[in-house]
């Protein structure tokens, strides 16, 4: 049965599943919309993502929308939204159960504030970059990032809070499990594989993709953020298709001369044709833009560094078999100084002068190792 968007907007006052009593319609897309609601025996409220009915005979779409609460629930980081719940209701509604946040896209932001301050700029990619780190390290690629698909939580005498949404098109690396981007999101084989303005050349040919395809969707994003405009535009995604493939990009300082040069540099490495010539993966991503940020003395708010081993030790305390017990919680608050730890790796000309990350580790791994090392 087809049942328009207007039909959809029934739900709102309905329960699912006997749990959750749908309470406004917030948003809708190309796979399904979006309303808050309520969790009745917790008294929570929540967000729930329904498929469009005219999509529940599609079993394609299906399994899509499946992807999406699979790839959520495996992935847990403070910058992604977090996914509780997902199931089928006895009259065929599909739904995905996500926490209730509060604030403006990043779209919206753009629309309204572009160009963005590059300190800011940073603080804001620096928090996508660190979730879609975490993705990577849990073997998804997003696919589809963009600033509709980010939110910016904002409240009084407290530093913006960016969180990762959907991962609708999104792919587990290790396994095979719409668009208000001004665009028509692209399909192949029946496939949506992501917006055109956002996407990795690469992703063009339909051929595996790895998470460097997601640092391009994140150069883009930034030097959008920093100059107020996508790198590439067009009328039709053919012919954005074909400048993101054959066009180099204008460097950012010829479009707002105050972005420092280190920074242009780690966008325009980002954003380099060819998956090998750009960072690996978001890890060494954010890795390269922190780093530049603190040589360059802009503030940001993001989760820097990993105390040295004097540093945790003065934190710690000694156990009778003299190994070293630290709480993660009082090392974590340690974070913001300027101790990192790095990992020097491969070397390419065309990268930032800054060590590059040979490997993704998470803040927890990092510590281990310095203990590891006791």
């Amino acid at each position: 049965m087809t049942t328009s968007p207007k039909s959809e907007d029934l739900l709102v006052g309905q329960t699912l599943d006997e749990k959750y009593r749908i309470e406004q319609r917030l948003s809708a897309g190309g796979m399904g919309a979006v309303y808050r609601a309520r969790h009745l025996s917790m008294d929570r409220p929540v967000a729930i993502k329904v498929l469009h009915q005219r999509l529940v005979a599609d079993e394609a779409a299906r399994l899509r929308f499946q992807r999406e609460a699979r790839a959520a629930v495996l992935l847990k980081h403070q910058n992604a939204v977090s996914v509780t719940d997902f199931g089928e209701t006895a009259d065929g509604y599909v739904y995905l159960v996500m926490e209730l946040l509060e604030g403006p896209t990043l779209r919206e932001i753009l629309v309204k504030e572009a160009p963005i301050e590059t300190a800011r700029a940073i603080s804001i990619m620096l928090q996508i970059s660190a979730a879609v780190a975490a993705a990577h390290e849990a073997g998804i690629i997003h696919r589809d990032l963009k600033p509709s698909n980010i939110l910016v939580t904002q409240s009084t005498d407290v530093p913006a809070v960016v969180k990762v949404l959907d991962f609708g098109v999104a792919k587990l690396a290790a396994h095979t499990l719409d668009d208000d981007e001004g665009t028509t999101t692209l399909r192949q084989a029946g496939s949506l594989i992501g917006t055109p303005r956002y996407m990795a050349p690469e992703q063009y040919n339909g051929h595996g993709l790895t998470p460097a395809a997601d640092v391009y969707s994140l150069g883009v994003i930034l030097y959008e953020m920093l100059t107020g405009m996508a790198p590439f535009t067009g009328s039709t995604p053919v012919e954005i298709a074909a400048k993101q493939v054959s066009d180099s990009p204008q460097p950012p300082r010829n479009i707002v001369a105050a972005i420092p040069e280190d920074v242009e540099r780690v966008v325009l490495y980002a954003l380099e044709k060819t998956p090998e010539d750009r960072p690996a993966n978001a890890e060494v991503f954010h890795h390269e833009l922190l780093e530049t940020a603190q040589r360059l003395g802009l503030e940001h708010h993001a989760l820097t560094s990993v105390p040295d081993i004097e540093a945790l030790r003065g934190e710690g305390v000694v156990s009778p078999s003299g190994r070293l017990v630290v709480d993660i919680a009082r090392v974590r608050a340690l974070s913001s100084g300027s101790n990192e730890i790095k990992i020097v790796g491969g070397n390419n000309h065309k990268r930032p002068n800054t060590p590059e990350l040979g490997k993704s580790l998470s803040f927890l791994d990092k510590v281990k190792r310095i203990l590891g090392r006791q």
